[in-house]
Parts: structure tokens; C-alpha cells; sequence
């Protein structure tokens, strides 16, 4: 899919917020509540929000583990087949990627999930 910010997947552009939505969602995995404001949010205040849904995990291991990544904006990531899925600055388009290849800030996993740990 084509990357444009505040896009749902619904006319063919998702961005990095519904991305980690739609994948959590064909996991099964609850979704924290979406809110508008995460688009002017500093990324510490979205980690407090994303504490409330998961903790904090040193690695994302399991399918649906979120990421916030570094960069120049507030980017999220999320756990996908052995690697991460995200939307590509320079291509403007959602990328699988290997894990390691990502720089991650902050990574959470799902309450519902950490007896898989």
C-alpha cells in the first residue's frame, strides 16, 4: 500500500497508525484506543498511552509486538513474520523489513500476550 498520513487502507493508502491496527487486528490482538491527538503527540507521551494497552518489552520477539522507531517524526512499527512492518520515508509505501534493520525507541507487547514470553 501507498503511504498518506491519517489513511485507513480503505482507498488503498494506510499510514503507520492503521498499518499496526490492520496487523493487530488479523492477530486477534485488542487494539489500544486509537486517538487523533497521537499525530501531534511527542513520543513519550505516546509511550505512556501504549503502557496503559502492553509493557514494555526489550525486543520485539512475537507477531503483533508494537514499535515506536526513531526518526524525525513519531513512527510505529509492528511485528510481522520474523520482521517489521512499516512505512518507508523514502519510498512512501509499507515495507516488511528484518527486525534488525529497524531502530526502535520503545517496544510493546499486548498484556494478553506476555504469558507467550
Amino acid at each position: 500500500m501507498r503511504y498518506r498520513l491519517g489513511g485507513d487502507g480503505s482507498d488503498g493508502t494506510i499510514d503507520c497508525i492503521h498499518l499496526v491496527y490492520a496487523v493487530l487486528a488479523e492477530l486477534d490482538i485488542p487494539t489500544p484506543e486509537l486517538l487523533q491527538r497521537w499525530y501531534d503527540y511527542p513520543r513519550m507521551e505516546i509511550a505512556r498511552a501504549l503502557l496503559k494497552w502492553g509493557k514494555r518489552v526489550d525486543q520485539p520477539t512475537y507477531d503483533g509486538d508494537v514499535s515506536l522507531l526513531k526518526g524525525e517524526q513519531v513512527i510505529f512499527g509492528v511485528q510481522w513474520l520474523g520482521g517489521m512492518m512499516v512505512v518507508s520515508q523514502k519510498s512512501a509505501r509499507v515495507l516488511w523489513c528484518p527486525t534488525s534493520a529497524v531502530e526502535r525507541l520503545h517496544t510493546f507487547r499486548h498484556y494478553s500476550r506476555l504469558s507467550v514470553t
